[in-house]
């Protein structure tokens, strides 16, 4: 099928989405997530798929969510309620995004995040729920909307990948590291030249494809069921609900209110100016 924002090759076993909004550095909108699950669903009951590897197109992985009135992400644009969004919708939006994620962090098969340029906000989650992040070496990851848009449910994974020293710290400064950083901590498997980075992804997904496709779904589950076992999805349900209260702070609403009279690059220009 004919996709809007993704690109899709299968071959060798592998399944390859490119996310294809360039010129919006791949921030992911409603029809992003749409394209994506189709083309998962479509991989998952592909018996000639091993492996599936995402990555982006243009000059970033992908940086985020997508800000802009259109492609907002969920039902309600906040800049479009000067008193507050509902925060019962909200929920019922947070805890619809979180199961997005939750729905591809058991997808059956390896996934293979290519990461080159930035990785920020909700593309975290999206790094999250794969498997295996092969980055290039220009690859930077942090959160920089934590200072006024909140958390994502997820929260990225990062207690569990990184520690949770880090993660507060990241939390709390909504600083970005490089991939050399990210490697050490663990977020990522490898760092590699930009140069080397579709062929050494690629090695790599020829490798794992080698393995039969029903053993990969059986070692996939042993490891994720340590986490699962954890109660992944209870933490992250208790996440949605604390950034829904973090959209009711007074921080959160300035953000919108400044979107409001004076548009996004102006809310994004004070947050530089106030957060650094």
């Amino acid at each position: 099928m004919a996709y809007e924002t993704i690109l899709l090759d299968t071959s060798d076993n592998i399944c390859t989405i490119t996310l294809n909004r360039p010129d919006k550095l791949n921030a992911m909108s409603p029809t992003v997530l749409a394209e994506l699950k189709q083309a998962l669903d479509a991989a998952k009951s592909n018996d000639d798929v091993s492996v599936v590897v995402i990555k982006g197109e243009g000059r970033a992985f992908c940086v985020g969510y997508d800000l802009s009135e259109k492609d907002w992400i969920i039902s309600q644009f906040p800049a479009d309620f000067p008193d507050g969004v509902d925060i019962d919708q909200d929920r019922k939006d947070i805890i619809g995004l979180l199961d997005y994620w939750l729905d591809m962090w058991r997808f059956p098969k390896p996934i293979i995040a290519q990461v080159h340029g930035p990785c920020l906000s909700g593309a975290g989650e999206m790094l999250a729920v794969c498997d295996l992040v092969i980055a290039s070496d220009d690859a930077s990851f942090g959160h920089p909307a934590g200072r006024d848009l909140g958390i994502p449910p997820t929260v990225f994974f990062w207690p569990l990948l990184i520690g949770m020293r880090k993660t507060k710290e990241l939390l709390y400064t909504a600083k970005s590291i490089d991939a050399e950083t990210a490697e050490k901590l663990g977020l990522i498997n490898e760092m590699v030249p930009r140069a080397d980075l579709e062929n050494h992804v690629r090695a790599l997904a020829v490798d794992i494809a080698k393995t039969p496709v029903n053993h990969l779904e059986i070692l996939k589950s042993s490891a994720n069921n340590f986490y699962d076992n954890m109660n992944i999805e209870k933490s992250t349900k208790q996440a949605a609900e604390l950034d829904a209260i973090f959209h009711q702070s007074p921080t959160f609403q300035a953000f919108f209110a400044i979107v409001r009279e004076r548009g996004m690059k102006a809310a994004l220009n004070e947050r530089k100016r106030l957060f650094g």
